[in-house]
């Protein structure tokens, strides 16, 4: 057993017109914090080194039993409990505040990494969205999260296509994403879901259009996380090994505190099986796309 998610919270209150959850899963509930420690507690006794905190929107934890946010306070029992790594879905942008981000950094098993969706790069489609954040309040986030933590890596969601897009609005995402640099970038085209206030809206851009706009954020999106995964190189990571490669049972296969996916060849007298569920150092190497490859130290 390696890794576990902690289900801190239920629902959503945020009405994004384009997601259903808030009208399948009902309003925010947020479970107390002693009962929350108490699990996180039961799955390091169990075995499990990586947890992640989960809700819909992490960030906005605690209103409905206080009146007011209170995930830093949850995210710090985390940090203390005695797990190796502890990370956080989904953040949302519009309730990222700052004794969140100074937990992160006042705790070395809050790892590096954080998934903050941006969406667009577009103030117009962002209103539309009902998003409840613009582009400067996005990019200052991002500037007071590096400034907490200087290695931070940066994942991020972003919808192409959006009712009433346009290529202005389009270029707007490609300067965020060119100005923030993510590690990853998960990309999707503008589904409709019937039953949001999306689904109603003017949806008439030429399929052919979408995806040419798709193609040209995949070419960024890789470009950005090769250059992330660059920056690795020359450095020793502490890997949690997870498997052996698919291709070669000879080379471990991991994840580094940003989840990056980490290879490493064994030696002779090795065997990744005896490994599995260790964290073991490994100078990176060499950088691709989607991997790091390196050696154990």
């Amino acid at each position: 057993d390696l890794k576990a998610w902690v289900s801190i919270m239920y629902g959503c209150n945020n009405f994004c017109s384009y997601c259903i959850v808030p009208y399948v899963r009902g309003r925010e509930r947020s479970r107390r914090p002693e009962e929350i420690l108490e699990e996180v507690k039961g799955l390091i006794a169990a075995g499990y080194k990586d947890i992640t905190l989960l809700g819909q929107n992490v960030n906005s934890y605690g209103r409905d039993l206080y009146g007011e946010p209170r995930f830093a306070q949850v995210l710090a029992l985390a940090g203390r409990s005695g797990v190796d790594r502890v990370r956080f879905v989904t953040s949302h942008p519009k309730d990222l505040l700052p004794e969140t981000i100074e937990a992160m950094a006042a705790y070395d098993a809050i790892m590096p990494q954080l998934h903050l969706p941006l969406q667009s790069g577009s103030d117009r489609i962002l209103r539309a969205m009902n998003r409840s954040y613009d582009v400067e309040r996005y990019l200052g986030l991002v500037r007071d999260l590096r400034a907490a933590c200087p290695d931070i890596s940066l994942s991020t969601d972003i919808i192409i296509g959006f009712p009433g897009e346009t290529e202005e609005d389009f270029q707007g995402t490609l300067r965020v994403v060119e100005e923030v640099g993510y590690g990853q970038m998960f990309r999707f085209i503008y589904s409709k879901r019937p039953g949001t206030p999306a689904a109603t809206m003017p949806d008439d851009t030429p399929r052919e259009i979408l995806v040419e706009r798709f193609e040209r954020l995949e070419k960024l999106a890789q470009k950005s996380s090769l250059a992330e995964n660059r920056r690795e190189i020359g450095r020793v990571l502490p890997v949690l090994v997870e498997s052996a490669s698919k291709r070669d049972a000879s080379i471990l296969a991991g994840k580094s505190p940003k989840l990056q996916t980490v290879h490493a060849q064994l030696a002779t007298d090795m065997c990744v099986e005896d490994m599995l569920g260790s964290i073991v150092n490994v100078r990176v190497d060499d950088a691709t796309t989607n991997y790091l490859q390196g050696t154990l130290v």
